[in-house]
């Protein structure tokens, strides 16, 4: 097997009781020629000391703010000494060929740009290894995103879970690097929606196994929420071609009053209040989002034929299952 060097980020906040089975896991890899990167973005947990004295071998840069998901993982990537590069949540674990497979796959072709395997719950809360994540796949009308969860085989799909994937470094020099300004939720998927849009496949691979706790940090349901229709009309703005983009605004409107009717009729308008507070925020970074997405685009161009994002989502005719 190709003995390419795996950088493997950890981007760290407060994580510190998920860490020991996480690293464990990593070490143990089948694949040998790796290093690990813990980003640590300001925890006040003493996670950072507990991996210093259990895993001195990891590399560990010190953030002093939190700068979320994707700026960790870029600081972590300009490090990064590896022509791979894997993103690995703290509160996953891999199993011991999780390496093996994926980079097997990623270096099959020149094609491939990113890899990404099973993610089950960790933990027993939906059963016994019950399954996360099988094909990722992005509604190309609404953006919503939605996980396949059976016994799906390897194929290209729509985005990789951020939570165990890798990526080649080559690719990240062509698309770009993480877009900091989500913050929480759509990183990967705007990374990975660059990454069709130059040409590269995104590859499912079921042989590779991790196990997630999902959303670990995200314990309050209307912050997640928020986060989430805050970051997926971003995404929306950044990447949609065009016309989808009129489309979306059509299904976006239709949402926004089932939510209010829906409100109105529990007499709790929580829902809706978020929903505009995202909208808000986007309304007031619109100019911001814009450019962001013409300098991403020259990136893209200056490097080879640009495609439609929308009509190059593999999974698009595959409906969601019940």
């Amino acid at each position: 097997m190709n003995d390419s060097l795996v950088s493997i980020i950890i981007v760290n906040w407060n994580a510190g009781k998920y860490l020991q089975e996480c690293i464990v896991s990593l070490e143990a890899q089948t694949y040998r020629n790796f290093e690990i990167i813990m980003v640590d973005n300001a925890s006040y947990d003493n996670s950072v000391e507990f991996v210093e004295k259990n895993f001195p071998q990891v590399h560990i840069i010190k953030n002093n703010d939190n700068l979320g998901f994707a700026e960790g993982n870029n600081v972590g990537i300009k490090f990064a000494k590896g022509s791979l590069i894997a993103l690995f949540n703290p509160d996953a674990v891999a199993d011991k060929n999780w390496l093996s497979c994926l980079v097997s796959i990623l270096l099959h072709s020149d094609n491939i740009g990113g890899v990404g395997g099973k993610v089950f719950y960790l933990g027993d809360k939906y059963g016994k290894d019950a399954v996360f994540c099988t094909w990722p796949k992005v509604n190309q009308y609404t953006a919503m995103p939605y996980n396949y969860h059976d016994n799906e085989p390897m194929s290209k799909v729509d985005y990789l879970s951020g939570a165990a994937m890798i990526v080649k470094k080559e690719v990240i020099s062509k698309i770009g690097m993480l877009d900091k300004d989500y913050f929480l939720y759509f990183e990967e998927t705007d990374w990975c929606a660059r990454m069709i849009r130059a040409g590269y496949d995104l590859m499912y691979v079921p042989d590779a196994k991790a196990w997630h706790v999902v959303s670990a940090n995200v314990s309050n349901v209307e912050k997640k929420t928020y986060y989430m229709e805050k970051s997926r009309i971003r995404f929306v703005l950044k990447n949609f071609d065009l016309e989808y983009l009129i489309i979306f605004s059509f299904y976006f409107f239709a949402e926004s009053i089932f939510v209010f009717i829906r409100d109105i009729k529990k007499g709790n308008f929580s829902r809706s209040m978020i929903r505009l507070k995202a909208i808000l925020w986007n309304l007031r970074n619109f100019k911001k989002t814009i450019l962001h997405r013409k300098e991403e685009m020259y990136i893209l161009k200056k490097n080879g034929i640009v495609r439609s994002y929308n009509r190059s989502l593999p999974l698009n005719s595959l409906k969601i299952k019940n």
